[in-house]
This record gives C-alpha cells, sequence and structure tokens, in this order.
C-alpha cells in the first residue's frame, strides 16, 4: 500500500469564509468602539451642561439674596434718610371726604377733630376700593 500524498488544499471556498468572517468582526469591533467613544463624548457634554446648570443656580441664589437686601426696609429708609436727604413728614392732616348723590365733597377733619376717613356712599362705592395700611 502506497501512502497518501498530504493534500493541504481544501477543496471549496472555505478560506473566503474566514476572511469574510474576519472583517466582519473586525467592523464590529470598530463600529463598537466609536459607538463607545460617542457615548462618552455625549456623557461629557451631559457633564458639563449640568455644571453649567449648577453654576447658574447659585448665581442665581445669589442674587436673589442681594435683591432681598437691597429691598429691605431699613436698606431703603437709610438710603432716602442718608442719600436723599429725606425727613419724616410733619404736620399732617387727615381729610374727610363726603358724597352726595352727584359728586364729592371735601370737608377737613382737622378742624372739626374727627380722625376717622368714611368711604364713598351710594353708587361710586362700587368703582372704589378702601384703603389698607398694611398694602
Amino acid at each position: 500500500m502506497k501512502a497518501r500524498i498530504a493534500n493541504h488544499k481544501k477543496n471549496g471556498r472555505h478560506s473566503v469564509f474566514c476572511v469574510l468572517f474576519l472583517f466582519g468582526v473586525l467592523v464590529s469591533a470598530l463600529c463598537l468602539g466609536s459607538i463607545r467613544i460617542y457615548g462618552l463624548y455625549l456623557e461629557h457634554r451631559l457633564a458639563e451642561c449640568a455644571m453649567k446648570i449648577e453654576s447658574t443656580g447659585d448665581e442665581y441664589a445669589m442674587l436673589e439674596e442681594t435683591h432681598a437686601a437691597l429691598l429691605s426696609p431699613s436698606r431703603i429708609y437709610n438710603y432716602a434718610k442718608s442719600e436723599l436727604n429725606m425727613v419724616a413728614a410733619s404736620g399732617t392732616e387727615t381729610i374727610k371726604l363726603l358724597s352726595d348723590s352727584y359728586g364729592w365733597k371735601r370737608e377737613n377733619s382737622a378742624a372739626k377733630g374727627g380722625n376717622v376717613a368714611k368711604g364713598p356712599a351710594g353708587l361710586s362705592r362700587i368703582f372704589t376700593g378702601t384703603a389698607n395700611a398694611k398694602e
């Protein structure tokens, strides 16, 4: 018996399929890597936006605090007194308004000694509100 000659060549296209399979794996790996890099880029952008939002929130809180300090009644009073040379009102009078059916009459209550101001009567009461010192 004669020994067979070793033939390492295979019949068929197995080598082409291996090359195509390796090429597909390489393309898949490159696509997966590029998607991962793009994900890291988006994560970095998201962290940057979150930092901007946080710094803007801190700035807003600081501006809100400054605004509240500028609108405090004591600061306004001190500013009006020192910068604008304003003084407390003196010699004030209370005016009492009486209404008739068609118009208004002005009456000085300081002359009569009354301190109460009364609102309008009749239909004109619909168009006028009441004043409150707390408003």
